[in-house]
């Protein structure tokens, strides 16, 4: 499977971003959910279970009220540990002291921490046509062991395609630590899709960010189908499934 993974600097974020967008169709930069204290689970940590948002603290899940899609985070026990239970930096965040800004906005999601794994869904986005999904990641430069994972993926009537899957891999040896990195997916094969998240850890410095998910229509940029045929000007990285 392929994936385009493009790196760049923050300000040129938005004119790649917009490079061929006929129409945002659904999305969210996580302006609208809100940024607390840290998050703190009140949950069984040795049983799989939903997230919940607790008052005066970071939202975990956002209901849709028209504006930006909605999501809702979920704790697995995979390392029998205490999970979120002990009060962790997750959900959505103004913080910037590791990202340095955010790409869209003022404010992203953050999963850390979570001695186990955390992950969340988004809204099933529904098109018939050309159309594609993209998002903004932000893996943090530290040590992560060999059990510690990224699982980025999309399901729908398409199948189940992995946007990034680092299970099996050392995530320090894969070059996407520091730097806020693209991932997009060409959906022309769903009618409908659902985008989900993961992440396992153990570590307070093990942590990710996500910024400015989008599913757009598309069409190509001018010159852009011609530009493609040359090779070589859009990098690619092959993941197992």
């Amino acid at each position: 499977m392929k994936i385009t993974v493009a790196m760049f600097a923050v300000a040129g974020m938005a004119a790649a971003a917009n490079a061929g967008v006929a129409g945002l169709i659904a999305g969210t930069s996580f302006e609208e959910g809100i940024s607390a204290q840290q998050y703190m689970d009140t949950g069984d940590a040795s049983v799989d279970h939903d997230l919940v948002n607790n008052a005066g603290q970071s939202d975990v899940d956002f209901v849709s009220t028209g504006g930006e899609m909605g999501f809702d985070a979920y704790y697995r026990n995979t390392r029998g540990d205490v999970g979120l239970t002990d009060g962790d930096f997750v959900g959505v965040t103004n913080f910037t002291g590791t990202v340095g800004a955010f790409t869209d906005g003022v404010q992203g999601y953050e999963m850390s921490d979570a001695d186990g794994t955390m992950g969340m869904s988004f809204d099933t986005v529904n098109f018939v046509g050309s159309w594609n999904v993209s998002l903004d990641l932000y893996v943090q430069t530290t040590g992560y062991e060999s059990d510690d994972s990224i699982r980025i993926w999309i399901t729908g009537d398409g199948g189940v395609t992995d946007l990034m899957n680092t299970a099996g891999s050392d995530i320090n040896d894969l070059g996407i630590e520091g730097a806020w990195m693209n991932l997009s997916f060409d959906l022309s094969l769903y009618t409908n899709a659902t985008l989900h998240v993961e992440l396992e850890s153990n570590s307070g410095s093990e942590s990710i960010y996500l910024d400015n998910v989008q599913f757009t229509s598309t069409i190509p940029a001018p010159g852009a189908v011609a530009l493609l045929g040359l090779g070589g000007l859009v990098a690619t990285r092959r993941r197992r499934a």
